[in-house]
Parts: structure tokens; sequence; C-alpha cells
């Protein structure tokens, strides 16, 4: 395939872009990793909390009178009460984000004892951590998209000789920041609501009033874009949502693994961060959209990370899973073992967690990609990858770096899967078949032997995915 490519690049700065969270020390407790166990405490790299903002889950079955006793002893306020449509079904009674008036972790410590409270959490702060951009002028022919078909690519371009260049009937989520939707490499392929219309009213009665791109839940409201031309406010979700579905043979730009794919956008990461509860919130509202509106959603790109363990967030991802969804999680940017030192979503277990490690263009385990294996599934190109993202007229690629730019490679792979083999529908069952055909086709890659499960890279250039 040859393309005419005419390229701007926002900036001259390269990317490390999986967001960054520092951990919490949880003291050991033997409530399954309820973190309303006794001595919880901040060590000397967090801050990424939100102060004086705790996460409750009271028992089921509390009365209104025993939850403002529990909340008064942390001298707390309700300001949110989280019940999604997927805690409905499953009949959880859902969460509160809860402010107090003392610090965030003395609140946890008192409460942990309060035998009316289920869970006690931090309400998370996501954010993710930036070096530079470079500039390029690239044309698809010379390599320079390498992750698609250089030597340590994934070899798509294989597929794509092999006539799979996706379908428009296999979604993916971006749960991440915002997606440029009117981006002329990405408008043909951003989903649009077909039981939503923009006049005030929810008309597919999901709980979102006129979300016909999907929602913004760091703003709560519908406009799942909130960059400009001059600025980089939602370039990160507009990059990897590139990778995963640029279009193809268009003329410009840059070419995603799938030529046809359609994007749902769900962003909960703002200027300031993204919570764990909004994280929650994306994620079931992509499971919603899979359960009751029948979208054949398979997978969600989580190109974000750190933290501690939180058992609600856990149950979204668990969620996900019971209705076919792969949940695809960036291992992170600190250069660490993530089976000793947990990054957290990548390290939660989960059967449909896939956890991705970044490789350069030399097929090298990054200096800064974390690791494990036991945690980290496999590794694919992450390192100076072009993408789409905001720039004058709607036209700007750049070149970022970071397991964020890695993980929609493998997200990218999953719907390239599913266009050949389950383009209408898939459930739980055919989501771990996909997710086999992922492990299982990788090509051992000496970099990540003794790094991740596989020892091995992405690789769709084999029967299966064509």
């Amino acid at each position: 395939m040859k393309l005419k490519i005419a390229i701007f690049l926002l900036a001259a700065v390269t990317f490390s872009c999986q967001m960054q969270l520092d951990e919490l020390a949880l003291s050991p407790n033997g409530n399954n990793g309820n973190s309303s166990a006794p001595g919880l405490s901040q060590n000397s790299n967090s801050g990424g909390i939100i102060s004086n903002e705790v996460l409750i889950k009271f028992k089921s079955g509390i009365p209104e009178s025993g939850k403002l006793t529990a909340l008064k002893a942390i001298s707390g306020t309700i300001q949110e009460q989280i019940i999604t449509q997927e805690m409905k079904d499953e009949g959880d009674e859902g969460f509160y984000v809860v402010k107090t008036n003392i610090n965030a972790i003395e609140a946890i410590n008192r409460a942990s004892g309060n035998s009316l409270i289920e869970i006690v959490e931090p309400n998370q702060l996501y954010t993710h951590q930036q070096t530079t951009t470079t500039p390029d002028d690239y044309f698809y022919g010379t390599g320079q998209l390498w992750g698609l078909n250089g030597t340590y690519g994934s070899n798509a371009n294989v597929a794509w000789a092999n006539n799979n260049t996706g379908r428009s009937t296999v979604y993916v989520g971006i749960v991440d920041e915002g997606v440029m939707y009117n981006h002329p490499d990405l408008v043909n392929n951003i989903w649009t609501n077909p039981n939503e219309i923009v006049d005030g009213i929810d008309n597919d009665r999901n709980g979102y009033i006129d979300d016909v791109r999907g929602w913004d839940f760091a703003n709560n409201d519908a406009s799942v874009y909130d960059g400009l031309s001059t600025n980089n406010v939602d370039a990160h979700g507009t990059h990897v949502s590139g990778t995963i579905g640029g279009l193809g043979n268009n003329s410009i730009g840059v070419v995603g693994m799938n030529w046809n794919v359609k994007i749902i956008p769900t962003k909960f990461l703002g200027i300031g961060g993204g919570s764990t509860s909004n994280a929650i919130k994306a994620i079931d509202y992509l499971t919603n959209l899979k359960k009751n509106k029948k979208i054949n959603i398979v997978a969600s790109n989580n190109s974000w990370g750190g933290g501690s363990y939180s058992k609600l967030l856990l149950a979204a991802i668990q969620r996900a899973d019971k209705a076919g969804i792969l949940f695809i999680a960036a291992a992170g940017n600190a250069g660490s073992n993530i089976d000793a030192s947990p990054n957290y979503p990548a390290s939660y277990i989960s059967q449909n967690v896939i956890a991705v490690s970044a490789i350069d263009v030399n097929g090298l385990l990054t200096s800064w990609s974390n690791y494990g294996v036991k945690t980290v599934a496999l590794g694919a190109p992450g390192d100076n990858i072009i993408s789409t993202v905001p720039g004058p007229n709607g036209v700007g690629y750049a070149a970022y770096s970071g397991t964020s730019m890695a993980t929609p490679h493998v997200t990218a792979a999953v719907a390239l899967y599913a266009a050949k083999n389950y383009p209408t529908s898939t459930n739980q069952a055919a989501s771990q078949v996909i997710k086999k055909a992922i492990i299982n086709n990788t090509i051992a890659t000496p970099s990540l032997s003794g790094k991740t499960s596989t020892g091995g890279r992405l690789n769709v250039g084999v029967v299966g995915f064509y």
C-alpha cells in the first residue's frame, strides 16, 4: 500500500505517556486487598490521591441513620453517590464519594474499624508524565510507522495484504483523555450513538444526556473533546486512537492497525488527571453499552496507571469481563518489575486484563518500560510512535513514547482479530479466545525473555488475524 502523507507535527518535543500515579503503601491485611485495612499510610513517593476525599461502600442494607453516624466519625459529607446501571444489574448498592474535613489517609484509618463499612479507599488521581515530542516528516513506505510494518513491529501489513483491515462492526472504548473526533484521520471511525440525538433528552435512557459520541466523565458532559489547535488538551487520547483506528488509504497522515473500526471515547482524564471514581464510571459506561445496547465492544484501551489496589476499580474491570470486554493496560514507565511493586490497573488479576510493556525499533525493552514475568503478558511497539494529535485545522501528527503507545497496538490487535472471527458479537468465552490468540502468537524476543509471561512481542501477521 502506498500512502501520500501530509504531516504537521504539533510540537518539537517526545512524550512518555503512560499516566503515572505514585503508590500508597498498604499494610498486610486479611480482607483480599480491601484498603479498609488498618495502618494505611503514604510512602515518600505518594501524592496521587485527591486530598480530603475518600470512596466508601457500606455493607448491604445499612440504614441512612447508620451511614450518617459512620460519616460523622470521619467528619465526612457525601459529595456523590455512584451506582451505575451495571451495579444495579448485579444488585450492588454502589458507593459514595465522601468529602472529609480531615486528611484522606487519617479518614481511612478511622473508618477501617467501622463494622458498617465494607470498603473505604482513597479516590486516587491518575495522571500522565510526559517528556518531549520529536518533529518528523514521514511516509508509511519509509518504515517510520515501524510499529505496524517494521522489523520489530506488529506485522499488521501482513494482515492487510490478506484482506483484513478491520470492520466497522467492531468497537473499542478509549478510557483516557478525550478524542479529537473530527480529526480527518479519525472522523469516519468515531462512534455515533444511534439511539441518541442532541436535544437535551436522554433518548436511550442510559443516564447520559446527548451522549452522541461517548461521555466526558471528568467534566460530566457530552463533550468528548475539549482541546484547541494551540494546546495539547486531549492529545494523548487522540494519539492512542490513531494507532488503533487511523483511517487507511485516505492519502493523508497515518494509518492505524484497523482502517475500519468504531472508537468510543470515554474521557475521565482532565487537565489535572482523573479519579478512581470517574474511571469506574467510564468502564461501566462501556459495559452497559455492550450489555444493554448490544454494541460489539471487544476491548477498552487503558493507557494510564499507577497507585494502589482498588477493590472498587477491580470490580468494574470484572463486570467488563463478564460482558466479554478485554481490558488492555499499560505496564507503566518506571522501569520497574511490577511483579514485585504492583502498578495498577496493569497488575490487577482478572482474566480480561492484558498488560503491555514497550519495545523500541530494535526490539529492545525500553529502559523506562515496566515489566513482570507474572504480570505483563507481552511487549509491543511503544517508542517514537507517530499518530494523530490536534493541530491547525484539525490536522496534527506527533511522535510519542511510552507504554501508553504500546497498549493501543494490542487493543488494535484485539479489534483486528475480532474483525475476522467475531465481526458482530463477542461474549466472555469469545474474548478469551481472542486473548489466547494475542498471547499464543507472540514472537520470541530476547529482551522480553524473563520480563513478560510470553517472552515475546505482538504479532498479527499470522493465520487467525486474516
